[in-house]
């Protein structure tokens, strides 16, 4: 027969160790308390050109501990669900052409580096050509990829130009300011389901028509398109790329993970 006094010391020495005890119990809660600080963000890197050379780059978190191993991203010239998935402890990410962290130190390694805005930790990183003198070989530029900032059925337009530009869809217009970005949701079409786009450009006092087309309606898929001059003529461009349904956030294509 177990006495009252033995009871009371093993009670005691349960009370003593309440952390060895719920691990044991609940294994979960100490699962909990060893995750990693931060949040995930799954990113698709974009090249706006195909001079972009670069396969791949190595995402870096300059707030991460030195030991953190880099994550292979590859850089596409299209778009599909396919993402890299990362924890991350801050919202700056230096992408390197080398795995390891002196990268971010070494002359000509790093490629660019982007800060994620808030909020936002699913995105479409644009790759662009970098600013002459600069310290990284592109400019990057965050699209924000969800389902609720950027919509099926829609277009998201960002002029890169310096100058106001306008686009004529069917007869509804849409005006860009140098650098501003509009997401325009379901744009209205003919009997074909087609849009007819005219591009404006407001330049020595008056608007220039740049060019005339036909957009047809992105359906349940979207479309990115940017708007800049072309360095060598100086004229104003459209570059566009299709885009794919926005996906569930819980059922990625293929995740590329930091261990």
């Amino acid at each position: 027969m177990i006495s009252d006094k033995t009871l009371t010391k093993r009670f005691k020495m349960n009370i003593r160790i309440p952390g060895i005890a719920l691990a044991l119990f609940f294994p979960g809660l100490a699962l909990q308390a060893q995750e990693t600080p931060g949040f995930k963000a799954e990113l698709r890197l974009l090249a706006f050109s195909s001079a972009i050379q670069q396969k791949e780059v190595y995402a870096q978190d300059p707030a991460a501990p030195a030991e953190t191993p880099s994550a292979v991203t590859p850089i596409r010239t299209y778009l599909n669900h396919q993402f890299t998935s990362l924890q991350l402890r801050s919202r700056k990410i230096v992408f390197t052409t080398k795995p390891d962290r002196a990268s971010l130190t070494r002359e000509g390694e790093v490629m660019g580096e982007v800060t994620l805005p808030e909020g936002i930790n699913s995105a479409i990183l644009l790759l662009l050509p970098g600013k002459a003198g600069g310290k990284t070989l592109y400019q990057i530029m965050p699209v924000a990829d969800s389902k609720r900032l950027f919509p099926a059925g829609s277009f998201h337009v960002t002029n890169l130009s310096p100058l106001p530009v306008r686009i004529m869809l069917e007869e509804k217009k849409y005006d860009f300011k140098p650098g501003q970005t509009v997401i325009i949701e379901d744009p209205p079409v003919d009997a074909g389901g087609q849009s007819g786009m005219r591009t404006f450009a407001f330049k020595d006092e008056k608007w220039i028509t740049i060019s005339t087309g036909i957009w047809p309606h992105p359906g349940n898929a979207r479309g990115l398109m940017i708007l800049f001059l072309e360095p060598v003529s100086g004229n104003l461009q459209l570059q566009s790329f299709d885009d794919v349904p926005p996906r569930e956030a819980k059922q990625p294509a293929a995740v590329t993970a930091v261990p």
